[in-house]
């Protein structure tokens, strides 16, 4: 072999030595995502559940995200580049997998936990997986949840009905017909995606959850089997929330997060839907940012970008980067659209102030009476009672304005000036000073009806300036399910086991306490509050077959008013 003149040498080691030295520091080309199709996940009953699993590369163990699905199997891979591998399956009866569809019985419970096990067993797995679901899928992520699953860590879901009997298919003993037609249609289309031949597509027998309730109106056995509420305090991993006021589930969510084992909890409430602020599930939804074509595909709603990274990051990863120093409820206000936090749901609300009801006139609505909500008890004639006779056909306007019967339906405002002439309505004065609303309301009073049974319907309104009048919050109340839980209920909070009927007495003055879902809400000055009161918001909640006229008491006697929750 030639030597290489010394000269040479040197001026080659010159040359060499950054590459060598590049050669050896630089990174390892990215690994290839591995898609591993259609994987059979026995569950513990015999039953083969079916599934897509996502991993970041081919080599290496991952931590696993678990989603299931009842509508066909989710494709989502959003965290596969930063090192989470994804699990998507679908629940049992849908999709490719077997069994018979039991939407959220306990055996779909049991399937979540035997999916968690599974992933955590398999060679590509270090053994720690999360739960993640938004609407369905989120429910059955906080029902495996509670199973306790060894190998969970942490939780993530977006608008979970969180209790089935009041979020969804009865409220305080009115039925949700609007909700539960669309979603049984959608879910009946939706569930056979993908199921190819196969027996169980004809198998409606386990559907008792939507064809049995309709003639379930109490709350009992077939709701608490499916109900996050009643299992709240088995839920110990770090769970993070993510819902939106226009949500007509978002009520459980905020019991939920005060309700929680877990140490580690965040709840953020914006101002969406359930279909989220794109246009192509809420039309003209006034939420929605950039061009009219924007969000034409989204029908879901997002949290804060990157937060959800921190989670995992924080509690799967263990790396310390203050997203559990944030408070533990964040929520944005519809009125004055800011943002605010509180230690609790609970502590959002700082105070009570009391409205009451009074016939005198407001002069600014063309309902039945145009009374008023005053800071003291009406005197005189003002305190005369007032009546309307039953109307079935009330309360068109709700099922197209906060989402109403949220199924498939999209968002189309109504102004509430619409019901006026179809109830009784009382409006506060012009206000002088913001009325921040933070929390759930009362409507507390005594009424008579003539009829064996009746339905009442409050809504809260803001009133502009130019008369225009949108629907803040409202709630529902069935005559004979009024019992209230003094040990669960406080003063503008009351609490309705719903669990039994008490038999309504034609002609006596009865007390009712219902309570208004919880809104935040700043109405401005030169605003008025409006309460709207009726007996029906067909067709959202189906009418109760009953005829008769409806008095509202409101003297000393009987007074009636409105308990707001507040915030400074």
């Amino acid at each position: 072999m030639r030597e290489v003149p010394t000269g040479v040498q040197g001026r080659l080691g010159v040359a060499i030595a950054p590459i060598a030295i590049a050669l050896c520091c630089a990174a390892p080309a990215a690994a290839a995502p591995v898609t591993l199709r259609d994987v059979t996940i026995p569950a513990s009953d015999g039953v083969n559940l079916s599934g897509d699993a996502y991993l970041p590369g081919a080599r290496g163990r991952y931590p696993a995200i678990v989603d299931m699905e009842p509508y066909g199997r989710s494709t989502t891979t959003t965290y596969l580049k930063d090192g989470y591998a994804h699990v998507n399956t679908d629940v049992r009866g849908s999709g490719k997998s077997g069994g018979a569809l039991c939407l959220l019985c306990y055996r779909e419970q049991l399937d979540v936990r035997d999916v968690v096990e599974w992933v955590a067993h398999q060679r590509w797995s270090n053994g720690k997986v999360i739960l993640n679901g938004y609407s369905y899928s989120a429910i059955t992520a906080l029902l495996g949840a509670a199973l306790r699953p060894p190998h969970l860590v942490a939780v993530i879901v977006g608008h979970p009905p969180t209790d089935p009997y009041r979020d969804v298919i009865w409220q305080n003993g009115l039925y949700d017909q609007g909700f539960v037609a669309q979603w049984f249609a959608g879910q009946t289309a939706a569930q056979s995606l993908g199921i190819g031949p196969q027996r169980q597509i004809t198998d409606r027998t386990q559907q008792e959850f939507v064809l049995e309730t309709r003639e379930l109106p109490l709350d009992g056995p077939v709701y608490r089997e499916r109900s996050v509420l009643l299992r709240e305090k088995r839920i110990r991993v770090p769970t993070y929330i993510y819902t939106g006021w226009a949500d007509m589930f978002s009520r459980g969510d905020m019991w939920l997060i005060d309700g929680l084992a877990a140490r580690h909890r965040l709840l953020w409430i914006d101002a969406s839907t359930h279909h989220g602020t794109g246009r192509g599930g809420e039309v003209d939804a006034p939420y929605q940012q950039g061009s009219p074509v924007d969000g034409l595909t989204s029908l879901s709603s997002e949290p804060p970008k990157g937060e959800v990274l921190r989670w995992l990051n924080r509690f799967v990863k263990g790396r310390r980067n203050g997203i559990d120093r944030k408070p533990r409820v964040r929520y944005f206000d519809m009125g004055d659209r800011t943002w605010h936090s509180a230690p609790s749901w609970l502590a959002a609300t700082k105070s009570r102030p009391r409205l009451y009801l009074s016939g005198a006139k407001s002069g600014t609505a063309h309902s039945l009476n145009d009374g008023t909500l005053s800071r003291t008890p009406p005197r005189g004639r003002d305190s005369y009672q007032e009546s309307y006779v039953y109307d079935p056909t009330a309360g068109s306007s709700i099922p197209i304005d906060r989402e109403g019967p949220d199924g498939f339906l999209p968002y189309a405002p109504l102004d509430q000036r619409f019901d006026e002439p179809h109830g009784l309505t009382y409006t506060t004065p012009p206000l002088k000073r913001p009325l921040h609303v933070a929390g759930p309301s009362e409507l507390r009073f005594w009424a008579i009806t003539e009829a064996s049974d009746m339905g009442w319907v409050g809504r809260l309104v803001d009133v502009a300036p130019d008369g225009s009048a949108r629907m803040m919050t409202q709630g529902w109340l069935r005559a004979s399910f009024r019992r209230v839980d003094p040990k669960r209920s406080r003063p503008g909070a009351p609490y309705l086991p719903d669990d039994r009927q008490v038999p309504v007495s034609i002609g006596l003055q009865t007390l009712y306490r219902m309570d208004i879902w919880p809104i935040a809400w700043t109405l401005k000055p030169g605003h008025r509050l409006r309460l709207w009161l009726s007996s029906s918001d067909s067709p959202n909640h189906e009418p109760l077959p009953v005829a008769g006229r409806n008095i509202i008491l409101h003297d000393s006697t009987y007074p009636a008013q409105l308990i707001l929750g507040t915030r400074p």
